[in-house]
């Protein structure tokens, strides 16, 4: 368990992973082959700009931060308001549970939305400030 928490601390692992979903995911969709959902769009803006600070050196210095909170809080809105429309869906009785599944739009922006926290986090060494605390 310990070495899988290193792991996922690592920001240039998490960074480089998130990338390479990032780039297979717009190559699919300048390729036509998924459904042009904006919302999915933004998105993936917001993961790959967060990658992309990860990966520099000066990842936890103001602007960075800066440009992090900025573009992370704009994917995590879109993530949030794809969700919830899917919510809506399911209280009105409108959502197809039987295509639910890895590819689904509903499945896609809760796992957005998890990458997108767990980005922000390591950006803002959230682990790290509060065990100094303790």
């Amino acid at each position: 368990m310990e070495k899988l928490t290193t792991i996922l601390q690592n920001r240039r692992l998490v960074a480089a992973f998130v990338l390479l979903v990032v780039l297979g995911t717009l190559a699919l969709d300048i390729a036509g082959m998924v459904h042009p959902c904006p919302y999915c769009r933004v998105q993936r803006f917001a993961l790959g700009v967060l990658a992309i600070l990860l990966l520099l050196k000066g990842y936890n210095r103001l602007l960075p931060r800066y440009i992090a909170a900025v573009a992370g809080m704009m994917g995590l809105v879109v993530g949030l308001t794809q969700n919830f429309n899917h919510i809506k869906k399911m209280n009105a009785g409108e959502f197809d549970w039987s295509a639910v599944s890895i590819g689904h739009p509903w499945v896609l922006s809760g796992l957005a939305v998890l990458a997108l926290v767990w980005q922000l986090f390591l950006i803002f060494d959230v682990d790290r400030a509060s065990a100094r605390r303790a």
